[in-house]
């Protein structure tokens, strides 16, 4: 099937993606002069080579699923049966391998906001149980707002932890770097991790260390230090405050603020935690260089199906999954924070 890029426009703001693997190519914003660039890494030439996205292993602007991150030893087990995956990251599988949702060809459909997307996979198609029915909306509005709605049926136990996996850089120059940003996050933990970036079933205070983002800081402030040099700088799930001991509850996770240009960006979502990465292993692919971008991709937490006391992501027969994660864009302009269109 022929791969497309789709274009929708919404007063200063626009977004484009193709219907292979549902990639975001571009989220066009102004700037604090009304300047309007492209603030995402995105892939380049898909359209005239679709095996780019195949060949560039770095997932720009992916929609990523049945299960995104990484699940130890490519295997886990359900309702007594062990689901086994070709390992693809080391000893273990890492964004659902080489037939995950986001190698596939998707249906895209026009709506009066965005698109919708959708994709039916079996078992066959992809390893993971049973057939399963997913839908993706993205959609955008004049004031800047983003967002991205999952829903999934499955006609088996199934883990569903889907997420989208868009480089930002606010700039709007992806020559620049993203060590500049300045960065909030509402998360007071993050998952401990071993080998291969496995949790090791830890919940560490972040207090102390570099992932203390809890009063505004610069991304590239403490990213050598030693705690994250295993991971080559930030490659981490933060797990998302909330009242209580609740996991779940739509929220605002995190504020990004890009100095030069003005642009700020705010990031809500339902699921319990996000992955937030630095960009460690951009090597020129596309185009971009190391660093050049950062993700905060909302999700479950990494390996949760071999964690029974992680927050579950299976979907049974019969339920129907949802989740909403939003990213808003304004600027520092006077009068330009309309972050209330949110409630």
């Amino acid at each position: 099937m022929e791969v497309k890029e789709f274009t929708y426009k919404a007063g200063d703001y626009s977004f484009s993606l193709l219907n292979r693997g549902c990639a975001i190519t571009s989220i066009c914003a102004p700037d604090r002069d009304g300047n309007i660039k492209n603030v995402t890494l995105p892939f380049t030439g898909a359209v005239e080579n679709p095996d780019v996205i195949l060949d560039v292993p770095m997932y720009y602007g992916l929609t990523v699923g049945r299960f995104a991150n990484r699940i130890a030893g490519a295997s886990f087990e359900i309702g007594g049966r062990k689901i086994t995956f070709e390992k693809n990251d080391g000893p273990n599988l890492l964004h659902s391998g080489e037939k995950g949702l986001w190698s596939r060809i998707w249906n895209v459909r026009h709506m009066d906001d965005g698109f919708l997307c959708s994709i039916k996979v079996s078992e066959k198609d992809d390893g993971f149980p049973g057939d399963a029915d997913i839908r993706v909306r993205f959609s955008l509005s004049a004031d800047g707002v983003f967002r991205i709605h999952y829903s999934a049926s499955c006609s088996e136990s199934c883990p569903m932890n889907l997420t989208n996996h868009t480089y930002f850089n606010l700039t709007g120059d992806d020559s620049n770097d993203i060590l500049s940003h300045e960065v909030q996050f509402n998360s007071s933990k993050t998952l401990g991790v071993g080998a291969g970036l496995i949790p090791d079933g830890r919940i560490v205070d972040v207090t102390g260390t570099a992932w203390d983002f809890r009063q505004p800081k610069i991304i590239g402030k403490e990213i050598d230090r030693p705690e994250l040099e295993s991971a080559g700088g930030y490659d981490h799930c933060m797990i998302i405050d909330r009242i209580g001991d609740a996991s779940f509850g739509f929220t605002r996770f995190a504020k990004v603020y890009e100095p030069k240009t003005g642009r700020i960006m705010c990031a809500y979502t339902d699921l319990p935690a996000f992955h937030f990465y630095s960009g460690n292993f951009l090597n020129g692919g596309c185009g971009h260089g190391w660093r050049h971008g950062f993700c905060l991709e909302t999700e479950f937490y990494p390996d949760c199906v071999n964690h029974p006391d992680f927050p579950s992501c299976i979907v049974n027969p019969g339920e129907l999954f949802e989740s909403t994660t939003v990213y808003h864009f304004h600027t520092d302009a006077p009068g330009s924070d309309k972050s209330e269109v949110l409630g």
